[in-house]
């Protein structure tokens, strides 16, 4: 989905001419798969956990699970081979860069185990081919007389039997296994139209195979040619998911500001535009960013400017 703006204030849209993917962050990825969390709870749930005997009791509240300024990605409570539990799962695009995942995650197990007084089952997801092979699953010591073990799932996509997913007829895994293992003498094109028509043909009603379809071609884009989903989902099945808009707004948004750093860049100085350049970011209000970009064109310095953002 790449938009244009000209300064006449029209925004031609072209949906899926490549997606834009590159502009998407590692968040829009994150949210995409919370909310198909959300919706196709059980299925998720019973791959992660690997037993077939799980019923999704209750989703708790992010408000809940604040860690130092950090909140878990999936909390629910679960019931399991007839045991009430935790679930917890991290979703990863890439490594975990500001600190490592093993760490992140004896914080996070640490403050469920000691606010909900129950097993955790703690796991991370890692999406691209290359995340997680590094991650030891886990942080131990035993010293002086004392002794810590942490353990949780790593569960690289990438490691994971395609087949066997897609055989499972599960909705709520189809956008992932383009990411996953294909069969043994299967190239990748072949294995990811195996994946495009089994979501195309999956058991659900229209909207939710909408919302599927552009779960799909998100997530698949992470390794494979975005132009390939272009060519083989028209446009008009997506139309009806809610996350074809949300994808659609958050372009606009990302290429607003690119194209208002741009013009300010090219009037001021590059130091007074990167002090700037944060709390730019930081507007949701795509309205208003469209008004600063205009705006960009003709203020007189970065200090008018400035007022208008602070406005």
């Amino acid at each position: 989905m790449r938009e244009r703006f000209n300064f006449q204030g029209r925004i031609d849209v072209d949906i899926l001419n490549g997606l834009r993917y590159s502009i998407f962050l590692a968040q829009d990825y994150d949210n995409m798969g919370k909310n198909l969390w959300t919706e196709h709870a059980d299925d998720l749930s019973r791959f992660v956990l690997g037993q077939d005997d799980v019923e999704v009791l209750e989703d708790l509240e992010a408000e809940q699970q604040t860690v130092i300024a950090r909140r878990t990605d999936i909390t629910k409570r679960v019931r399991i081979n007839g045991d009430e539990a935790i679930l917890h799962v991290e979703l990863q695009l890439r490594e975990s860069t500001d600190k490592p995942m093993w760490a992140r995650n004896a914080q996070y197990q640490g403050y469920l185990v000691g606010k909900y007084e129950m097993p955790v089952y703690s796991n991370v997801i890692y999406f691209h081919p290359r995340a997680g092979r590094n991650d030891p699953g886990g942080y131990a010591y035993k010293r002086n007389g004392y002794e810590h073990t942490n353990r949780y799932k790593v569960i690289r996509l990438i490691e994971i039997e395609g087949q066997e997913i897609l055989e499972r007829q599960a909705p709520g895994l189809l956008p992932f296994t383009p990411l996953m293992s294909p069969p043994t003498g299967m190239d990748l094109e072949r294995w990811v139209q195996t994946c495009v028509d089994a979501t195309r043909t999956s058991a659900v009603d229209q909207k939710t195979q909408a919302d599927l379809l552009c779960a799909i071609a998100l997530f698949g884009a992470i390794v494979h040619d975005a132009q390939f989903f272009k060519e083989r989902i028209p446009e008009e099945l997506m139309r009806e998911s809610k996350y074809y808009q949300l994808l659609r707004e958050e372009v606009a948004r990302e290429n607003t500001i690119e194209n208002t750093l741009a013009l300010l860049t090219d009037q001021f100085q590059a130091e007074a535009v990167n002090d700037l350049t944060p709390a730019l970011q930081r507007v949701n209000d795509l309205q208003k960013l469209r008004q600063l970009l205009l705006a960009a064109a003709k203020v007189p310095n970065i200090e008018a400017f400035a007022q208008m953002l602070n406005e």
